[in-house]
């Protein structure tokens, strides 16, 4: 019988900690695809270079930065498990296609169904001709052969077999659309309320309105649910695997190519359709904290990856712990290299608040002009960073707002820290007078020194390496630049 772990208590309704990160403009990358349904298999992760690396490159090495409120991706969020918080989130109880993150529901129930004894790893099941005709990502499993309940696992959650997804859920359930339904019920039972599945594997329903959809929210209460598990966290934390068929061997590599290249990253699950965008959810450990990462709609592969990488690393740099640690030689060399703390510059202290807000619960009465009116910035800034489109807001909403407060105000929730250390290392650098970070929102026929004619003591050179600008005549209305000026 599968071993539980029982460390990790359910998921209900969860408490937004803020915190700081090291945050910089991302380079918008775009996502290059054809009008076919591609799944996430069309677009296999880069896991190879699997060479050691020495582990005195680790200590200073970090992913590559990318701002947590870049318009790439359409919604996530960071949990902290230990602290049972919520440290960074972006429209969180939105629902959005998932594609292939449907896959985590299905080995929910299949290692639920082992632990009530009702089938075990090693019972053998026998391919049916539906799911060796499964499209998309698949092993190719062949009809008749059989497989073991775990090889079947690893199909899916490592290399995302449709196939496998597709025969689990025949096996478990009679049909497919019996375990479908099995699937809604144990979501429902859950408190996932904004998830709807209407088939095991993710791929996309005739009619776009039907595709398995879910909300960062629901998929973090199944992300717990999940690590109760040893076995999903094993078999999800393979950078890949072997399993057999007919004594045919079938390696599997794992699409969450951050399980190949980070130490701390073990999990979860990658998704894609042309109607989910690119979406992950990870989960990593290091030093006993664990963190769940949850990315939704992101316009390519790596902008995905590397938002996933950078949110996790620098909570735990934040925390003390350093970043993630990478597992080979290709890895490090994608690492941005980090100066050590005692010799950290203003400027590089500046990048780091420069991703820092607030977060503000809109109350009865409450406008979008005395909000930004208050926190000293433009409506139109506010409606760009929590992509509102009208002039509505709700009582009990909540916004984000990156932008410093007038007179040292402070703001209901400080996106500072959620930890005695983030908040003792925030207010070190507030006493010692560390540099202030203005957003400036580019606006038609702005020019680089027109806009540092604006701010005492910036140059033109300042604005183009801080927002990393190669060529001056790049700058386009509506972008949003940092600032940084000195104390």
């Amino acid at each position: 019988m599968t071993e539980k772990k029982r460390q990790v208590a359910p998921a209900g309704s969860f408490p937004l900690r803020s915190f700081w990160f090291l945050s910089a403009i991302a380079a918008s990358i775009a996502a290059a695809v054809s009008s076919y349904a591609f799944s996430d298999g069309d677009f296999p992760e880069s896991t190879i270079h699997m060479d050691a690396v020495a582990s005195d490159n680790n200590d200073n090495c970090r992913p590559a930065e990318i701002s947590l409120y870049d318009k790439s991706i359409r919604a996530g969020l960071l949990y902290d498990v230990s602290a049972n918080s919520v440290v960074w989130e972006k429209n969180p109880d939105q629902a959005f296609p998932i594609a292939s993150l449907t896959k985590m529901m299905v080995a929910l129930i299949a290692v639920e169904d082992v632990f009530e004894g009702k089938v075990s790893l090693d019972t053998l099941v026998k391919v049916s001709p539906e799911a060796a005709k499964m499209r998309g990502s698949k092993v190719y499993l062949r009809t008749g052969c059989c497989l073991s309940v775990e090889e079947l696992l690893k199909a899916a959650l490592i290399s995302s077999g449709n196939d496998a997804a597709y025969l689990l859920a025949q096996f478990l359930g009679g049909t497919e659309s019996a375990f479908v339904n099995r699937m809604n019920r144990r979501a429902a039972q859950l408190g996932m309320k904004d998830t709807a599945y209407s088939n095991s594997t993710g791929m996309p329903a005739r009619d776009s309105r039907n595709d398995n959809h879910s909300s960062p929210s629901d998929l973090l209460i199944l992300s717990l649910e999940m690590l109760k598990y040893k076995d999903i966290l094993e078999i999800a934390g393979m950078s890949s695997a072997i399993i057999t068929q007919d004594k045919r061997t079938i390696k599997l590599r794992n699409h969450n190519g951050l399980v190949a290249t980070y130490n701390d990253v073990d999990g979860f699950k990658t998704g894609f359709t042309l109607n989910a965008k690119y979406c992950l959810v990870a989960t990593a450990n290091k030093n006993d904290r664990r963190l769940i990462s949850i990315v939704l709609g992101a316009s390519s592969r790596n902008v995905r990856n590397q938002f996933t990488a950078s949110a996790i690393s620098r909570y735990y740099e934040a925390l003390g712990m350093g970043g993630l640690e990478p597992k080979t030689s290709f890895a490090a060399a994608q690492c941005v290299k980090k100066t050590p703390v005692s010799h950290v510059s203003k400027e590089t202290t500046a990048a780091f608040d420069a991703g820092a807000g607030w977060r503000y619960q809109v109350k009865r009465g409450d406008t979008l002009y005395e909000i930004a009116n208050r926190y000293g910035c433009g409506v139109a800034e506010l409606k760009d960073w929590n992509q509102i489109r009208g002039n509505r807001i709700d009582p009990g909403q909540t916004l984000a707002i990156y932008q410093p407060l007038p007179g040292g105000e402070k703001g209901e929730s400080s996106a500072r820290g959620s930890s005695a250390t983030v908040a003792e290392n925030t207010a070190a650098e507030e006493s010692s007078g560390s540099p202030t970070v203005h957003l400036y929102k580019v606006r038609r026929g702005d020019t680089l020194w027109e806009i540092a004619q604006k701010f005492d003591g910036v140059t033109v050179k300042d604005i183009m390496k801080t927002n990393r600008i190669r060529r001056a005549k790049a700058l386009k209305p509506g972008t949003t630049l940092k600032i940084v000026m000195d104390a």
